[in-house]
């Protein structure tokens, strides 16, 4: 019994989020997917720093985590950045150099992911300066959901 409970795997009740690979289930992209790669943050939530490993010295723990988008295909632009943790929310905040795309060009947005940390539901508001071909700037709201991998 003290073996199965050395050994058991450790949940944070209050974040809810495990590590891994997860698939971004979607209501925006339509030619592609994307995989999200979710490591604990480190470096005082820099947002090119992720480990797998929750160290008291080289990576103290941090209910933030640090995602990296990967698209399938390639279509699109890899990004990484920290979710912030806070409510029981996730909250990531990226720039998408094509996150407004047009035929046969692409224009940048402002894009804020939020979501539950038990549900693994969430929002996606994307702003953007200018619309496809000279159209007005705008907001647009999505929806998502994380499957794990």
């Amino acid at each position: 019994m003290a073996a199965a409970t050395l050994y058991a795997p450790v949940a944070d009740a209050a974040v809810g989020m495990k590590i891994g690979n997860y698939v971004v289930d979607n209501d925006r992209w339509n030619d592609h997917s994307w995989v999200w790669s979710i490591t604990h943050s480190c470096n005082d939530g820099a947002a090119d720093c992720g480990t797998y490993f929750d160290d008291p010295v080289l990576a103290p723990h941090t209910d933030n985590l640090n995602v990296m988008a990967i698209p399938r295909p390639p279509k699109s632009q890899q990004w990484q950045a920290t979710a912030f943790f806070a409510d029981g929310r996730y909250t990531v905040t990226v720039d998408v150099p094509d996150g407004v795309r047009c035929i046969g060009y692409n224009l940048p947005s402002h894009d804020v992911y939020s979501w539950d940390a038990a549900t693994l539901a969430g929002t996606i508001v994307s702003t953007y300066d200018a619309g496809c071909y000279n159209g007005p700037g705008g907001t647009s709201n999505y929806t998502f959901a994380l499957q794990r991998m």
